[in-house]
C-alpha cells in the first residue's frame, strides 16, 4: 500500500505557495492527492521559550492544530480570541480559527459559523483544502453533520465534499491513500449503513464506503448494575503510522469485531481493506477510578519511522495498572499478551496528550511529576517536577533536560502537534512556565535554539578497556532487625531478619523483651546512608532480672569483622542524658563502657551505630550490661572485612596426647602421643585418652574430627609448667585456637578445674573452668585468639585448681585485610573480546579522583557516569582528561522545587525526591548502559539488575528490575558490553569471562577469556568500562 497519509496532528505538506494558488482557484475533486506528511527531522529538542506570534484563545480548550503552511488553522471549544497586543479587539470564533503563521494575527478572511466544538483538523486532499471534525451540524447556514471539507483560504466549504450524518461526535481523521479513516462515537453514518466508532469515506465526495468497517462495541468500565461513569462507546484518538501500514485505535471499547480489544486495537491498513492485526494486550482492561472514567486512554501517536508508538492515560493511581501513565509499544510486535517496553508514571496525575518528534516524546497534561511511579499524588522516589509538559527519553521513557513548565495547569495540555520548525500546544491555560509568557491556550516551542539530548552512543571491542581503583570488598554476614519484623534491605545486601516478640531472633537468650514505635528515628552521621528508617522503629531490651542480655552468632573462626550495634533511645522517660546507661562487651571485652544513647546520638529519638573490630573465635558474643536502665539494642549487622582462613592458611595441628589424626582438608592433626611427644611442648606433663567421643559446641569449626577429644595432654603439679613454642616468622597475623574439654569423671562438675593460659605473656584464659565456660562435661569447645607472631608462638597453661589441660592445637594464618593504599589509579588496556590483551597503560588522574571509592562506571557519548557514597556523578572523558565532575540530581530544581502546584496536599511544591537506587550504589559492583537501561551487580546478591537510565538528566528509574534468570553475579567487580556479548570481572580471582547476550538477557555459559592464572592480566578494579 502506498504511503501517501495526512492525519490529526500530522503537518501539511504544502507550503505558502501553494495555500496562495488556493486562494484563486476552487479545488477540484480530480486532483491527485497530497503527499505524504513530511517527518519533524528534528536534530535536538525544541526549545524552551515560546513563540510570540501566537493569539490569545480567550476560553474553552484547545484541542486540535493543524499547520497549514503559511497559516496554523486551531479547533477546540473556544469562542472568542484575540491579537497579541496593547488593546487588541476580541473576535468571536466559534471552536474555529486560523492565523497568519509569520506574525501571529489571527485570519479575518477565514472565518466559518460552527454551531459546536472541533475535535480534529487535517489536511484536506487537495492543495488548500481541510477536514475539520467535532460535535458541530452547521458549518455557517449548511448541515455538515461532524464533519466537513473547507477551503483555507476563507473557511467556506468545498463543493461536492458531504459526509455522512453521523449520529455521534466524530473525534479523530486521517486521510489514507484514497480513504478517509473517521472514528467517533457513533453508530450510524447513514439511515440505511450502520458503523460502530469506525468508518471510511471517500476523501472527496464524503461517500461512505467499506475500507474500514471494524466495529467497536461494549463500555470499557460502565455496566448496568455498576454505578460507574458512563460514557459513550467508541474512539478516543487514533493514529496511521507514517508508512501507511497500521492504523492503532483507543478509546471507550472493550471489543473489536465482537473480539475482546480492551481499549485498544491494532488495524492492518491493507491495499484494499482494513483489517485486525494480530496483536492484543491486557494493560488497559483495568477499571482504574470507574467512578469518574468509563474510559481512561487519552491519546496516541506513532514515533517518525513507524517503529513504535506511545499511548497516554488518566484513570488515578492504581498500582500495576497503565493508569496515569505514557507507555511506549513496538509496532513489530505480534500476537496476544503484549506489554509495553517502558512506561513513565505520573504518581496520579494526567496525561492528556503526545507529540514524538526524532529525538523526544512530547507529553502533555495536568502532571505534576515524572517517573513517578511508586507515589499517589506526591512525589515519591525518582520523582522528576515536570509541570504540565514534558520531554521523554524514547529509548528508556524518563524525562529529557527539557522543562520550560506550565503553571498553572488547570485541566491540562490537550493538544501537542510536532512539525519540522517545533511544537505546537494546545490547553485550557494562559501561561508557559510559572507564570512566566502569557500564551492564552495556545503556544509554539520553535525549534530553533533548543538543545541536542546527550548522546546514548557507546564503544565496543576491540577498543579500550580501562580500570580504575582498587578497595577491599566487604560482606555483610548478618542482619537482625531487633524488636521488629523483616526489613527489606534497600542496598542490595541482605535482609534484616525478623526478632519480633511472636518470632524471637534464635541467636539471643529469653530474659528480655521488645517495645516499637510508629514514627522514624533520625540518624547520626554513623549509621550508614543505606540503613532502612524504620529499623530504630523497634528495639529489644534487658529485663531488670538474669539473665542480662546475650547475643550468640556463628561465624567462621578466623574471620575478620565489624560488629555494628545500632542503638537509640525512643523512650521518653529516658529522653535526658545520664537516664539510660549500660555496657556492651563482644567475645568477654569490654567495648561501650557507661554507653548512653542520648548522648551518642546527640538526642533522643536519633539512632547511631557503633561498630568493633575483630577476628572470630567461631561465635560472636555480644554481651550487655546494666548500669542505668535497662540496656537496649535496635539493630545488629556483622560484615565480613577479609577473606576467611582456609585449609592452606592452617601453619600447624596437633592432637594434643594422641595419634596423628587425618583432616577433611589441610594438613593432618600431628601426633602427640606418650611415647612419641610433640616436640613443640616442655616436658613434665602426661597424656589420657578415653574411648568414647565427645559432644561439640558451636565454636568447634564444621569439620573438626570429633575423636580430637578423645586424648588430652595435661599439666602436672610440679615445676615446670606446661609450655607449647611454635615457630612461626615474625609480623605474621596468626590465630591460635585451643580445643578444650573436660573428660576425667572426677572434674565433671563446676569449680573442680580451674587454669589460665597466656599467650605471648598475655592472659587469655584467666580462671578457665571448662565445665562452667562449656556447660557440660564430655563436651568439646574452641577458643580462639588472635595475635601477631614476634616469630614464636608462646602458649602458657597455669594452675589454679587441678590439672590444666588442652586436647589439641591450631595454628592457623590470618588473611590480611585488603590494602586501601595505592588504590586511586586508572589504567586502559586494548583488548579485542577473545585473547589479544594489551599492556595497562596509565592515564592521569590530574585531580586525584578517588577511584577506589567509585562504585560502577559506564561511559555514554562522550560521558563517564558513576557512582560516589549514594550518589551519581557524570564528568567528561576523551580517553586521557577528565572533565569536572557534576553531581546528578535531576529531582530537583531551583525553580520548580519552590513552587507551589495548587493541588493537595496544601502547600507542597513540584518539587522531586531523589530516587531508591542511591540507597543502592554504596553495595553496587559494576555497572553498564544499554538502550536506555543501566544494568547492575550488587554485593551479596547474585541476581543481576536493571533501572531506566536517561544519560541527558541523569535520572534512573524507580523501579528496580531483575534480569530474566540470572543467578551468578555475586562475584561481578566489572561488567561491560560489547554488542551481544557480556563480559564479567570476577572480584575474587580478577578473571574476565564472557556469556552470550540477547533481548537484554545473559544467555549460555561463561567462557573464561582472560585472568591470573591464563595471561597474568588481573582484570579488577573498583569501576571497569569500555571507553574512548
Amino acid at each position: 500500500m502506498a504511503s501517501s497519509i495526512l492525519r490529526h496532528r500530522s503537518v501539511s505538506a504544502f507550503g505558502a505557495a501553494v495555500l496562495g494558488i488556493a486562494t484563486l482557484f476552487t479545488p477540484v475533486p480530480a486532483l491527485a492527492a497530497p503527499t505524504t506528511a513530511p517527518a519533524p527531522d528534528h536534530s535536538t529538542m525544541v526549545g524552551e521559550v515560546p513563540s510570540d506570534k501566537t493569539p490569545n484563545i480567550n476560553d474553552g480548550n484547545v484541542v486540535a492544530i493543524h499547520d497549514a503552511g503559511s497559516k496554523v488553522i486551531v479547533g477546540g471549544s473556544f469562542t472568542n480570541a484575540q491579537n497579541r497586543g496593547s488593546s487588541p479587539t476580541p473576535v468571536d470564533r466559534r471552536g474555529l480559527l486560523a492565523f497568519d503563521k509569520a506574525t501571529g494575527k489571527i485570519d479575518n478572511a477565514f472565518a466559518p459559523v460552527l454551531d459546536n466544538d472541533v475535535t480534529a483538523i487535517i489536511a484536506g486532499p487537495t492543495p488548500g483544502t481541510v477536514y475539520v471534525a467535532g460535535k458541530f451540524n452547521k458549518v455557517g447556514d449548511k448541515n455538515f453533520r461532524k464533519l466537513a471539507l473547507l477551503n483555507v483560504a476563507d473557511g467556506t466549504p468545498v463543493e461536492g465534499f458531504k459526509g455522512p450524518a453521523f449520529n455521534g461526535t466524530v473525534s479523530d481523521i486521517a486521510l489514507v491513500d484514497g480513504h478517509l479513516l473517521v472514528g467517533g462515537i457513533f453508530t450510524t453514518v447513514t439511515a440505511t449503513t450502520n458503523r460502530n466508532g469506525l468508518a471510511s469515506l471517500n476523501p472527496t465526495t464524503g461517500a461512505v464506503d467499506d475500507y474500514l468497517t471494524v466495529a467497536l462495541t461494549e463500555n470499557h468500565n460502565w455496566t448496568p448494575t455498576n454505578n460507574g461513569a458512563s460514557a459513550g462507546v467508541g474512539v478516543e484518538k487514533f493514529t496511521v503510522s507514517p508508512d501507511g501500514k497500521h492504523l492503532v485505535v483507543i478509546g471507550n471499547f472493550k471489543k473489536a469485531d465482537g473480539v475482546v480489544h480492551d481499549q485498544i486495537v491494532r488495524i492492518n491498513l491493507g491495499e484494499n481493506s482494513a483489517t485486525i492485526a494480530d496483536w492484543n494486550t491486557d494493560s488497559y482492561a483495568a477499571a482504574c477510578k470507574y467512578t469518574a472514567f468509563d474510559s481512561w486512554v487519552r491519546d496516541v501517536q506513532f514515533s517518525p519511522d513507524s517503529k513504535y508508538f506511545v499511548v497516554v492515560t488518566t484513570g488515578a493511581s492504581y498500582p500495576g495498572t497503565l493508569c496515569d501513565s505514557a507507555a511506549r509499544w513496538e509496532t513489530d510486535a505480534t500476537g496476544a499478551g503484549q506489554k509495553p517496553t517502558w512506561t513513565n508514571f505520573s504518581g496520579g496525575d494526567t496525561f492528556l496528550s503526545v507529540g514524538i518528534s526524532e529525538k523526544a516524546i512530547y507529553v502533555g497534561g495536568h502532571f505534576r511529576w515524572s517517573n513517578n511511579p511508586l507515589a499517589r499524588d506526591k512525589a515519591g522516589p525518582g520523582a522528576v517536577p515536570r509541570a504540565s509538559i514534558a520531554a521523554l527519553d524514547p529509548v528508556s521513557g524518563l524525562p529529557l533536560s527539557w522543562n520550560p513548565g506550565r503553571h498553572p495547569r488547570g485541566y491540562g495540555v490537550t493538544e501537542m502537534l510536532v512539525t519540522p520548525e517545533g511544537l505546537w500546544l494546545g490547553s485550557d491555560q494562559e501561561y508557559i512556565g510559572d507564570f512566566d509568557y502569557q500564551r492564552k491556550r495556545l503556544a509554539f516551542f520553535p525549534l530553533a535554539g533548543g538543545n541536542a539530548p546527550h548522546s546514548t552512543s557507546t564503544k565496543g571491542l576491540p577498543g579500550n578497556v580501562y580500570q580504575a581503583g582498587r578497595a577491599a570488598q566487604t560482606e555483610v554476614l548478618y542482619r537482625v532487625n531487633a524488636g521488629g519484623p523483616a526489613i527489606p534491605a534497600t542496598d542490595g545486601g541482605p535482609d534484616w531478619a525478623a526478632d519480633s516478640e511472636a518470632s524471637p531472633s534464635p541467636y539471643h537468650n529469653t530474659g528480655n523483651s521488645v517495645t516499637t514505635y510508629p514514627t522514624n528515628a533520625t540518624f547520626d552521621a554513623t549509621v550508614p546512608a543505606s540503613t532502612p528508617a524504620t529499623l530504630f522503629n523497634s528495639e529489644r531490651w534487658d529485663e531488670s532480672t538474669a539473665p542480662d542480655m546475650q547475643w550468640d552468632i556463628p561465624v567462621a573462626a578466623g574471620t575478620r569483622i565489624d560488629v555494628r550495634i545500632y542503638m537509640a533511645n525512643r523512650w521518653s522517660g529516658t529522653s535526658k542524658p545520664g537516664n539510660r546507661k549500660f555496657d556492651v562487651s563482644v567475645d568477654g571485652v569490654l567495648k561501650l563502657n557507661d554507653f548512653d544513647p542520648v548522648v551518642a546520638a546527640g538526642g533522643t529519638d536519633r539512632g547511631t551505630m557503633q561498630s568493633i573490630s575483630l577476628v572470630s573465635d567461631g561465635v560472636v558474643d555480644i554481651d550487655f550490661g546494666r548500669v542505668v536502665q535497662n540496656p537496649l539494642v535496635h539493630g545488629i549487622e556483622i560484615v565480613k572485612t577479609a577473606p576467611t582462613p582456609d585449609a592452606s592458611d592452617v601453619l600447624y595441628r596437633v592432637n594434643a596426647g594422641g595419634d596423628q589424626m587425618a583432616a577433611p582438608s589441610g594438613p593432618a592433626w600431628a601426633a602427640d602421643t606418650a611415647a612419641a611427644p610433640s616436640t613443640y611442648h616442655n616436658t613434665g606433663s602426661q597424656v589420657t585418652s578415653y574411648p568414647t567421643n565427645a559432644a561439640l559446641d558451636a565454636t568447634v569449626p564444621a569439620g573438626t574430627p570429633v575423636e580430637l577429644f578423645n586424648s588430652e595432654r595435661w599439666d602436672e603439679s610440679t615445676a615446670p609448667d606446661m609450655q607449647w613454642d611454635f615457630p612461626v616468622p615474625a609480623g605474621t597475623p596468626v590465630q591460635v585456637r585451643l580445643y578444650l574439654a573436660n573428660r576425667y569423671a572426677g572434674t565433671a562438675t563446676a569449680g573442680k578445674r580451674k587454669f589460665n593460659v597466656s599467650i605471648d605473656g598475655v592472659v587469655k584464659l584467666s580462671n578457665f573452668d571448662p565445665i562452667t565456660a562449656i556447660g557440660a562435661t564430655n563436651r568439646g569447645t574452641m577458643r580462639a585468639f588472635p595475635v601477631t607472631s614476634d616469630g614464636n608462638i608462646d602458649i602458657d597453661f597455669g594452675r589454679v585448681l587441678e590439672n590444666p589441660l588442652v586436647q589439641a592445637i591450631e595454628i592457623v594464618k590470618l588473611p590480611p585485610v585488603p590494602p586501601s593504599t595505592t588504590v586511586d589509579s586508572i589504567t586502559k588496556r586494548t583488548y579485542d573480546g577473545a585473547s589479544s590483551v594489551g599492556n595497562a597503560m596509565s592515564v592521569p588522574n590530574g585531580d586525584n579522583t578517588g577511584w577506589s571509592n567509585i562504585k560502577g562506571a559506564f561511559w555514554v557519548g562522550g560521558d563517564l557516569f558513576y557512582g560516589v557514597g549514594g550518589d551519581l556523578y557524570k564528568r567528561s572523558f576523551d580517553g586521557t582528561e577528565f572533565g569536572t565532575a557534576k553531581k546528578l540530581d535531576p529531582y530537583h530544581d531551583a525553580k520548580w522545587d519552590l513552587v507551589v502546584t495548587g493541588s493537595a496536599p496544601e502547600g507542597s511544591t513540584y518539587a522531586g525526591m531523589t530516587g531508591n537506587f542511591s540507597a543502592e550504589l554504596p553495595n553496587v559492583t559494576a555497572m553498564f548502559y544499554s538502550k536506555g537501561r543501566v544494568y547492575y551487580s550488587l554485593a551479596g546478591q547474585s541476581t543481576l539488575f536493571w533501572r531506566g537510565f536517561a544519560p541527558d538528566t541523569g535520572t534512573v528509574g524507580a523501579e528496580r528490575n531483575t534480569v530474566t534468570g540470572t543467578t551468578g553475579f555475586a562475584d561481578a567487580g566489572g561488567l561491560f558490553l560489547d554488542g551481544d556479548t557480556l563480559y564479567v570481572v570476577s572480584r575474587s580471582t580478577g578473571n574476565l569471562a564472557s556469556m552470550a547476550w540477547s533481548g537484554g538477557v545473559p544467555t549460555g555459559t561463561a567462557t573464561v577469556r582472560s585472568g591470573p592464572s591464563v595471561d597474568d592480566v588481573d582484570w579488577r578494579g573498583t569501576s571497569v568500562f569500555v571507553g574512548p
